[in-house]
């Protein structure tokens, strides 16, 4: 299946429009911020920045870049050991909603239970990586601040008064305003005509500064799930740029500013993405073999686990593994494939991930937004074996809604699969489903709306941005 002429013919119309349009959106400046805490925002803002390219001026700000590098390789590990260890308790706090955080972070009112539970939780999980930070670097007293937010304050369980909590609520406060103040002189360096946030958190920060006027620059939220969170629903946001259309009617009571469903913005390559017959032999693999795809994201969870148990069930499947950043599990796929050496094959990440997706029949994979996004892109239909809740949850109900995949145990894995290679009308029929859920032109629709607002933008002085 190829990419439709008529909408690849459109698609290349839109850019040429952006690229030579009048001389205000030519030399429009474009802010683009994201969060490198998960690969899926940087991914989006590239493939933004790519579909920009020639059109506008722009600049990307990673939301950890201000932070000091070892305080945030320290509160990322928290994270990573939050999801892994305690997913229950990530998802509680992923379910609070915008005026929970916004009561969190701006008030002088005490949180809700919930969050004082898990305060001393998450305290004691960064007190540990924090002990590893590296020392100096830029914002260095940040290392100061993180050893006070994990000071031993013992939550007593029954009032703020006494416990300490009070000392780290306040803290976390000052903190999230002392970021503020870290990227308000960033953006009036840059001088933006637009802002385009692809997460969630930076996109706050923009409109905290909005609602202050001190800033006065159009924000374009853009959401790589398939789903929204609360903290989107902020009042600074001009446009909210979404992943579907069952997205814009589901929230169009909650969201006051145009919601638009451009779809999750994709790299180049999947505007037109080959047939499965040019895509196996641009890797050289078999064409008449079905083949499983195994993701593991960028941190590589559950791809070996996954790739085992396919293999413990004989056939002539081929399966293709990718590890992402995960060592281990990268070294435990190549002990495998040892043992397989006609069925497994493990691959480094690559920026080809449009080939291997459409040389694929079947993907198993983490269920991040853009996986998802590329999958339905290339019409493949997305198992996952672990789903790590919050905005993977989204993601989950939007497969198995849309009967294009969905949440699968391991152990479960192996009958799913097979009955799906068993019956390839059947699975025609699904993949099919999956390329008419996919958006290929999600960048292009992004940097659209962007230049529009630059260029309906009238000229500032830096002072009033």
């Amino acid at each position: 299946m190829r990419f439709e002429q008529t909408e690849l013919e459109g698609q290349i119309a839109r850019l040429e429009v952006l690229r030579n349009g009048s001389d205000s959106t030519a030399d429009g400046r474009i802010l683009l911020l994201t969060s490198g805490l998960g690969l899926g925002h940087v991914r989006a803002a590239q493939a933004i920045e790519r579909a920009l390219e020639g059109a506008a001026t722009v600049e990307t700000v990673d939301f950890w870049s201000l932070i000091n590098p070892g305080v945030a390789k320290a509160i990322h590990e928290t994270y990573l050991s939050l999801v892994q260890n305690y997913p229950d308790l990530h998802e509680r706090l992923y379910q609070l909603d915008e005026d929970t955080w916004r009561l969190i972070l701006e008030s002088e009112s005490g949180p809700p239970r919930a969050v004082l539970e898990v305060l001393e939780l998450i305290s004691k999980i960064a007190a540990e990586k924090g002990e590893t930070a590296a020392r100096g670097g830029k914002y260095a007293s940040d290392r100061m601040l993180l050893s006070l937010l994990c000071a031993a304050l013992p939550y007593d369980g029954d009032s703020l008064a006494g416990n300490g909590v009070r000392a780290r609520l306040a803290l976390l406060k000052w903190t999230w305003l002392r970021l503020i103040r870290r990227l308000e002189p960033a953006i009036k360096r840059f001088a933006p005509d637009v802002i385009v946030s692809t997460q969630m958190i930076p996109a706050a920060m923009v409109s905290y500064l909005k609602q202050r006027d001190k800033i006065r620059v159009p924000l374009v939220g853009v959401m790589t799930d398939f789903g929204v969170h609360d903290f989107w629903k902020q009042s600074g946001i001009d446009r909210y740029c979404v992943a579907h259309e069952s997205i814009v009617s589901r929230e169009a009571g909650d969201l006051t500013d145009p919601i638009i469903a451009t779809g999750v913005p994709l790299m180049p390559a999947f505007a037109a993405p080959l047939s499965q017959e040019e895509a196996r032999f641009e890797l050289h693999v078999p064409q008449k073999v079905p083949i499983v795809l195994v993701l593991g994201g960028g941190l590589g969870l559950s791809v070996d686990s996954a790739a085992r148990e396919l293999l413990q069930h004989p056939g002539e499947s081929c399966i293709i593994a990718m590890p992402g950043k995960n060592t281990a599990a990268r070294e435990a796929l190549e002990r495998l494939a040892l043992r397989h050496p006609k069925r497994l094959r493990v691959c480094q990440w690559t920026e080809r991930m449009d080939l291997f997706l459409r040389a694929a029949d079947v993907v198993v994979g983490k269920p991040g937004g853009i996986s998802v996004a590329e999958a339905l892109a290339c019409g493949r239909p997305l198992l996952a074996t672990r789903s790590l809740g919050g905005q993977e949850g989204f993601n989950v109900n939007f497969l198995e809604r849309n009967e294009v995949g969905g949440l699968v145990s391991e152990h479960e894995l192996v009958a799913r699969v097979d009955s799906l290679l068993a019956n390839r009308e059947q699975l025609q029929k699904i993949q099919n489903r999956a390329w008419a859920l996919g958006r290929r032109d999600g960048a292009a629709q992004v940097a659209h709306i962007a230049l529009e607002l630059a260029a309906a933008r009238p000229s500032v002085a830096l002072g009033t941005l």
